[in-house]
């Protein structure tokens, strides 16, 4: 097994590459930003690597939720929680139980919010497994509940099968068992099968789930109340701690952490680390949530989940007539198209760059070297010709990135065979 410095020394000269090519450790340019366009390196270009995804960053109703807050607030409240919060937060949560329908803390971020619940909802009498796949924060916050205890196991993404058998085999072992993924998995855009899940939950009253679903607040679900809330059963939400980020389609800040029973909200925040030690969500960004989950609510929001629906069919049509190799063909904003190795991955990057479409490289740690992609975050702000224009691109750069790092499509298939399996890879226009 490598050792943890050789692993880091591996990292470290990954991404240094990627900084001395100019494609990571970016800095915006712009004086202004209107959501679409970012210039880097003093090209302007098309922005593809936002994760807000309705494009609420701009919007005139959040911007004046933060004056307001600055105003009557100012910029800091500098308490812990666990002595003072800012007359704003009980106001925040309220509204924020209110739209996800569940008692709900915000946290400084949803990776603090790891921090905060997971060691404190899942006792040493339990069992942890963690997808493979489940997202860095959360692995995180596992070696914490490990610490105290609890046995943490990792087992492939998805399957369902080693997970009956394990439920099956810890029947009378541990008090619960607890499953952790995320609603939408953040680099190849796939979802957690929440339909057999509840399946499963049905058959077995021991497991637990806990689901970090940041990418997928706001876009999508009733309200914007995301994936796992609108499609866990209510079985099995009464068994389930879900997770979103405030940060990202929800143009705010915080980690929005919802429980099936308000003791278990009083639980954590009064215990979870991070909520007595850490700093609060400060006043500017509470008033952006506050008017966000009010902009929520409107019909106004629900259009432009539909306005990014459209983007994703668009998007997922035309790379399926160019054959391109999107590792998932989900309909989500997270698209990523597959390279190989991440030296085709920059080169790709810098193409797409080069004809003024701004993308990030999916590689290492985020997933395997040999895995790696580009990833196109699709917002309400794009155009139908933005999504045409960066597919024909892409169509166009990617044999070409192959050949020059000495690879070709059947290297590529090989490295994504269980994502592509059969379909077709670079057709012709």
């Amino acid at each position: 097994m490598a050792k943890a410095d050789d692993m880091l020394q591996t990292l470290d000269e990954l991404i240094t590459d990627g900084v001395r090519r100019g494609l990571v450790h970016n800095t915006a340019e712009d004086e202004r930003l209107d959501g679409r366009m970012i210039t880097v390196g003093g090209v302007p270009m098309v922005n593809f690597g936002s994760c807000c995804y309705l494009g609420l960053e701009t919007h005139p109703a959040l911007r004046a939720g933060v004056i307001d807050a600055v105003e009557r607030f100012g910029t800091q409240f500098a308490s812990s929680r666990a002595y003072l919060s800012s007359p704003a937060y009980p106001v925040v949560e309220e509204a924020l139980t209110g739209l996800l329908g569940r008692p709900t803390v915000l946290a400084p971020s949803t990776s603090m919010g790891h921090l905060a619940a997971m060691p404190v909802v899942i006792g040493g009498d339990d069992l942890l497994l963690l997808d493979h796949q489940v997202h860095h924060s959360v692995q995180t916050a596992a070696k914490l509940v490990q610490a105290q205890g609890t046995r943490v196991e990792v087992l492939p993404h998805n399957d369902l099968r080693t997970l009956r058998r394990r439920l099956t085999e810890n029947r009378d072992t541990h008090r619960r068992v607890w499953y952790a993924v995320d609603g939408l998995y953040s680099m190849y855009a796939d979802f957690a099968p929440f339909a057999e899940l509840n399946e499963l939950m049905a058959e077995h009253d021991q497991l637990w789930l806990y689901v970090d679903d940041a990418h997928s607040f706001s876009w999508t679900g009733h309200h914007g109340r995301g994936h796992a809330l609108e499609e866990l059963s209510p079985l099995a939400l009464s068994r389930s701690v879900v997770t979103g980020s405030l940060n990202k389609s929800f143009a705010a800040a915080g980690g929005a952490l919802s429980f099936p029973d308000a003791e278990t909200r009083r639980r954590v925040f009064t215990v979870g680390g991070p909520l007595i030690f850490s700093g609060p969500v400060q006043p500017p960004m509470l008033g952006a949530v506050l008017a966000s989950v009010e902009l929520h609510r409107t019909p106004e929001v629900a259009a432009l989940q539909d306005r990014l629906l459209h983007l994703i069919r668009l998007f997922n049509d035309l790379a399926a007539e160019r054959g391109l190799p999107v590792v998932s063909r989900s309909e989500a904003p997270i698209r990523c198209v597959g390279a190989g190795g991440p030296q085709v991955a920059y080169n790709l990057t810098a193409k797409l760059r080069a004809a003024g479409y701004f993308t990030d490289v999916a590689t290492a740690p985020a997933v395997p070297p040999k895995r790696s992609g580009i990833r196109i975050t699709l917002t309400a702000h794009h155009t139908d010709a933005d999504i045409a224009g960066i597919v024909d691109t892409l169509a166009d750069a990617l044999p070409r990135s192959l050949a020059e790092e000495g690879e070709n499509v059947t290297t590529l298939r090989r490295a994504f065979h269980r994502q592509l399996a059969d379909a077709p890879v670079l057709r012709a226009a």
